[in-house]
C-alpha cells in the first residue's frame, strides 16, 4: 500500500505476510544488509532458481516479487 518500491530495514528475524496485496501488484524490495533472517513461508512464494535468496550482510539485496493470480513469485535481482 505504500508504492511498488520498498525499503525494508530488519530489527529481528521476520516473516512477512501478503497483506491486501492484490493481483497483478509487483513490488522491488530492497532489504538493507544486517544479520537477522527473513522466513518467505507465510507468502509462499514460488522463487525463480527454486529457492529464497541469501541475503547480503554487507550491503543491500534488492529482490522484485510479483503475484498473478493466487501465486507470489520472487526473483533475486541483485546486491549493492
Amino acid at each position: 500500500t505504500n508504492g511498488t518500491i520498498q525499503t525494508w530495514t530488519l530489527s529481528g528475524s521476520s516473516t512477512p505476510t501478503a497483506g491486501t496485496w492484490t493481483a497483478g501488484a509487483s513490488m522491488t524490495l530492497q532489504i538493507v544488509a544486517s544479520t537477522y533472517t527473513v522466513t518467505w513461508t507465510s507468502l509462499a512464494v514460488s522463487w525463480i532458481g527454486g529457492s529464497a535468496p541469501t541475503l547480503s550482510t554487507s550491503g543491500t539485496t534488492v529482490i522484485e516479487l510479483w503475484k498473478v493470480g493466487s501465486t507470489i513469485y520472487g526473483a533475486l535481482v541483485g546486491s549493492v
